[in-house]
């Protein structure tokens, strides 16, 4: 089974340089790589010294590179959707809608680049894939798409479990029940699809959670812009679960690191080198342990001796949590993002005592 490590930080802080470092080194161990960026990345394709495209091509020995490309994506989802689609509904042919006409709503390409990562990765083509992305809050909603996904389907699944066009169309009754039953949904069929997009999540999910199949590193300079951002997107990968391995220090000096050492801790720093001359050997040296995945704190603690929960928010402030207890789930909301914890059965009865904030944890007591 492939592995996928990827890079978080401030745009412009050595992640495409770290990222193809990262992929060159496993190459020349023998490892079949794949290296994933988006496009535009002139960036990625000066230090590779070649032009990318949608398909994946030869860079190197044991390497390849694509550039994930929306529109394209966006073609080849379409046509499959269609072939799904019509196994359950008769598509009309005179009203046609083709995929070159289809335009890309906001942040429907974050689908699409979730999906191609999602193909890389069950293909087992691959024992490496490094993904570059923005490495940004966009990046981590991405990768929190299964845990998502899954939310939606728990609140909502039984809604669609019971889903009955015929029951529907007889309590309807006249010309618009004629016309549930002339589309001749299968839905025997469709419950089939629900189970495969589950089955989908429940993967998706395995693998966020699972330090060796996703391997994640902040990358950050001793800017104290990029420091403060970096920290934040820490705490924020906590909202999806997504546990750090460590932190790369891209051009810093011996003084920096021991700094960031302190403000990461317990992750840790390994200082990385500026390319010169694509000279690549003194930052193959540089990167760390890959395999080292021990450091990174749980996202969640439970201690049922207290009734306490532990949630690890670092880079965050008190005014910046928000906590909120719906029956049998609460939600942190922090980064942007919002979590939902559902909570053991001996705590589901119970009511919040208290919440407080002590960095970087939110510690949240019940009754």
């Amino acid at each position: 089974m492939s592995r996928i490590i990827t890079f978080i930080g401030k745009a412009g802080i050595g992640q495409t340089t770290s990222a193809i470092a990262t992929a060159k080194l496993f190459s020349q161990q023998g490892k079949q790589v794949l290296y994933v960026t988006h496009n535009p990345n002139f960036n990625a394709e000066s230090l590779l010294q070649t032009p990318l495209t949608h398909i994946p091509q030869v860079v190197a020995t044991n390497l390849q590179a694509v550039q994930l490309q929306a529109t394209t994506m966006l073609d080849q989802s379409w046509e499959e959707a269609k072939k799904i689609l019509s196994l359950y509904i008769p598509l009309p042919e005179k009203e046609e809608i083709y995929s070159g006409e289809l335009i890309l709503l906001p942040g429907f390409d974050s689908l699409l680049s979730f999906n191609a990562m999602r193909q890389y990765y069950q293909s087992g083509e691959y024992d490496i894939i490094i993904y570059d992305g923005r490495g940004d809050l966009e990046t981590l909603r991405m990768l929190g798409i299964p845990g998502m996904l899954n939310w939606y389907f728990q609140r909502f699944g039984k809604a669609l479990e019971g889903f009955n066009i015929q029951k529907i169309a007889d309590s309807i009754g006249g010309p618009i029940a004629s016309a549930f039953i002339s589309a001749n949904v299968d839905t025997e069929k469709l419950q089939q699809s629900l189970e495969k997009i589950r089955s989908w999540i429940a993967e998706g999910m395995a693998v966020v959670g699972d330090t060796n199949k996703l391997t994640t590193y902040l990358v950050t300079s001793s800017e104290p812009g990029a420091i403060a951002e970096t920290k934040w997107l820490w705490g924020s990968a906590q909202q999806i679960s997504l546990k750090i391995n460590g932190v790369l220090a891209y051009q810093c000096q011996e003084t920096d690191v021991i700094t960031l050492e302190q403000t990461f801790a317990p992750l840790s720093v390994s200082p990385i080198p500026a390319i010169k001359e694509h000279d690549w050997h003194p930052l193959l040296n540089a990167l760390p342990d890959f395999h080292d995945n021990h450091r990174s704190p749980l996202p969640l603690k439970i201690d049922r001796e207290t009734r306490q929960l532990f949630v690890f928010l670092p880079g965050f402030t008190k005014k910046q949590v928000k906590l909120t207890q719906y029956g049998k789930e609460i939600t942190v909301e922090a980064g942007e993002q919002r979590r939902n914890i559902a909570l053991p059965p001996d705590l589901q009865k119970l009511s919040i005592k208290a919440g407080k904030f002590e960095e970087p944890y939110l510690i949240i007591a019940f009754e």
